[in-house]
């Protein structure tokens, strides 16, 4: 497989889930939907891993990448224990969720964090002045807090009013509003490897991160527009899907650049 190739699937993957859900039955749709999206996390996860390993123990991306891996499994793990609902009781149930999609959220940041920094600690610079480099950072900041802000609110509102199904929501938030300003120096280091093969992956993981952003964007629109809910879910759910199908592709194109890097005389 090409790295062009491995660059357009996930576009190819989303638009088959897209056309799948919207012709399936509408007393499906939403189990179909939901096994799409652990398709495309389990995807994530295990090409976030294969990158990892595709570095020595102790380097530096190989925890960046294992790290990032981690976010996916801690997914993975809370939509699992959708199975369990009926089996456990709600306080353990919402508790462990709570749990998992908060390491979930922490891993991202801090996986998201430690790439972003890999630039910086191969000692180069990247691209533009340092006061264009702050405004870009400022501006997925403001664009972050934009979209994140208010469901935070919300949530940690109804918290406060004792919803305890609402830890986990908290926790996504906040893995939101301090993961997607990442977006600046992870598309910054993209716009700095112009030529070669790594440049397939740092435009992989930015895409990724802004996938995220437009699901959060989207899943907003309740807060603010008279939205149909069937309709809404199904588009919010195809950015989800294409934010964890470029994160699995980043994965792959870094391990095949290693890979090839190895073989290379």
């Amino acid at each position: 497989m090409t790295y062009r190739s491995l660059a357009l699937s996930p576009l190819v993957f989303v638009a088959c889930t897209a056309a799948l859900a919207a012709l399936v039955p509408a007393g499906v749709r939403d189990a179909v939907v939901q096994g799409e999206v652990d398709v495309s996390k389990l995807f994530a996860c295990a090409g976030m891993a294969a990158a990892a390993l595709a570095f020595d123990r102790g380097d530096y991306l190989r925890r960046g990448w294992g790290v990032w891996a981690a976010c996916y499994a801690c997914l993975l793990g809370r939509d699992a224990m959708l199975l369990a609902g009926g089996h456990v009781s709600p306080a353990v149930y919402d508790g462990t969720r709570a749990v998992l999609v908060t390491a979930g959220n922490a891993f991202v940041v801090i996986g998201a964090w430690t790439l972003a920094r890999a630039w910086t600690v191969a000692g180069l610079e990247h691209p533009g002045s340092r006061g264009a480099r702050w405004t870009v950072l400022a501006v997925a900041v403001a664009v972050a807090l934009f979209f994140a802000g208010p469901t935070l609110v919300v949530d940690v509102r109804d918290l406060a009013m004792g919803s305890t199904s609402d830890y986990g929501s908290v926790g996504s938030d906040l893995g939101d509003i301090l993961s997607l300003p990442l977006i600046a120096p992870v598309a910054l280091t993209a716009l700095a490897v112009r030529e070669g093969t790594l440049r397939w992956t740092w435009m992989l993981l930015t895409s990724s991160l802004v996938a995220w952003l437009l699901y959060d964007a989207v899943y907003t629109l309740p807060d603010y527009l008279p939205v149909a809910p069937e309709g809404y879910r199904l588009v919010s759910e195809q950015f989800h899907l294409l934010a964890a199908a470029f994160a699995g592709a980043a994965g792959l194109t870094q391990r095949m650049a290693v890979t090839e890097s190895d073989d290379d005389p």
